[in-house]
């Protein structure tokens, strides 16, 4: 079911459930796509959901209809954090949602798991790093990584062995794929809300210069 009522301008309806909308970010993770309105009287507004609320609409399509609908506002809605704006993107994008899923410091480039670092430095810089203390498997990790486009670096760190790509790296991965990009954005999102002050200002640079990883995710950690 697409909704509950016939809702024939999706524009309306996008606008009262940014206002007076509900939804919980967790169940449209899991695929739970529900959208309601608080209302006094919600038999007005479609099926009563409870005594103060109504359900309008259900399933993928609507929360589609809807981020449709906000055409080239949607930009203005990723500049002011609209967090019911972020529900949107969860549940329609799906690199978006994977990544939300996922370790918030980590992404996964050619099937190994690399953690996100903020280094200080001069200007400071993003790296993603892998961990073993096998040189064989590191060897293994760059190799793959090189075959994928990439320039990954090995430096042994105490016991470990660590390869890493840089920043330039990272930003390649993020505008081809989806789900790295969200990743990073998440990561970056969180640094800039709750990290040191020095990794707040690096978080803060990186999305300056690079605006299309900046899509106005702080509020989504804490809903």
């Amino acid at each position: 079911m697409q909704t509950t009522s016939d809702v024939g301008e999706w524009t309306p309806l996008l606008a009262a459930w940014l206002g007076d909308g509900k939804a919980r970010w967790k169940k449209v993770l899991r695929g739970k796509y529900v959208v309601s309105i608080a209302a006094k009287e919600p038999r007005r507004l479609g099926l009563v959901a409870n005594t103060y609320e109504a359900l309008v609409a259900t399933g993928r399509e609507a929360f589609v209809k809807l981020r449709e609908s906000a055409g080239v506002y949607g930009e203005l809605l990723d500049l002011l954090k609209a967090h019911k704006w972020i529900y949107i993107k969860l549940a329609t994008d799906d690199g978006f949602r994977a990544a939300a899923k996922q370790n918030k410091n980590s992404i996964t480039v050619e099937g190994i798991v690399m953690y996100l670092e903020l280094v200080s430095g001069r200007d400071g810089s993003l790296v993603a790093k892998y961990f073993t203390r096998d040189l064989e498997k590191a060897l293994a990790a760059a190799d793959k990584l090189k075959a994928a486009g990439l320039r990954p670096n090995i430096v042994k760190s105490g016991p470990n062995y660590v390869v890493y790509i840089a920043t330039t790296d990272l930003l390649k991965l993020a505008e081809r794929d989806g789900e790295i990009k969200w990743a990073i954005a998440l990561y970056l999102a969180e640094k800039v809300k709750n990290g040191t002050p020095r990794q707040r200002e690096i978080a803060e640079k990186i999305l300056q210069r690079h605006p299309f990883l900046n899509p106005g995710l702080p509020l989504l950690q804490n809903q």
